[in-house]
């Protein structure tokens, strides 16, 4: 079914460039068929929705370029300008239905908001491991062990000897007593 109201809209759209004089609701069915298109296909994304609205705005100003080009130039004018129109009815059905959306969305209480919120079960921590508790130091208890807190590190040698004036023993090395 989009595909048929894409193709439509492009006929239509055709038609009221090339023969504007014999119809004279083209704007009318142009918009009819862009808001059946944005009924049968909402869009979720709103970055999608944005540019909608402002492709709907901006496609006109845009296709006045066109105009540079001779004959071919405003045929290709009217059609663009013709087919914001269609776009234009997809935008302001794309709004209608998140406006829709986020009203019923706002007023679902089925239970006549006399019960109270429900609050969330907190997770239990993963510790990691099984639960088996073989092997275990602690004897099967899975809670966790408070582990020694790491030494600073004032950048001096890492070669793990233990002191950081890069072994030299003369004189002590009193920052970690």
């Amino acid at each position: 079914m989009q595909k048929g109201l894409m193709w439509g809209s492009v006929v239509v759209a055709a038609a009221a460039t090339f023969a504007p004089d014999v119809f004279g609701y083209y704007a009318l069915v142009l918009v009819v068929l862009g808001l059946a298109m944005g009924f049968t296909n909402p869009i979720e994304d709103v970055a999608t929705r944005v540019a909608m609205y402002v492709l709907a705005v901006l496609l006109p100003t845009i296709a006045d370029n066109l105009d540079v080009f001779g004959v071919v130039g405003e045929y290709a004018n009217g059609i663009l300008s013709q087919f914001a129109l269609v776009i234009a009815g997809v935008a302001i059905m794309q709004f209608c239905l998140v406006l829709y959306n986020g009203l019923m969305a706002a007023g679902d209480d089925s239970d006549g908001g006399t019960a109270e919120p429900e609050a969330a079960e907190p997770e239990a921590p993963s510790w990691g491991g099984d639960d088996s508790g073989d092997d275990d130091s602690d004897g099967g208890d899975d809670e966790a062990e408070a582990a020694e807190p790491e030494a600073p590190s004032w950048g001096g040698d890492d070669s793990g000897g233990g002191d950081s004036d890069g072994g030299d023993d003369e004189t002590g090395d009193t920052r970690n007593t």
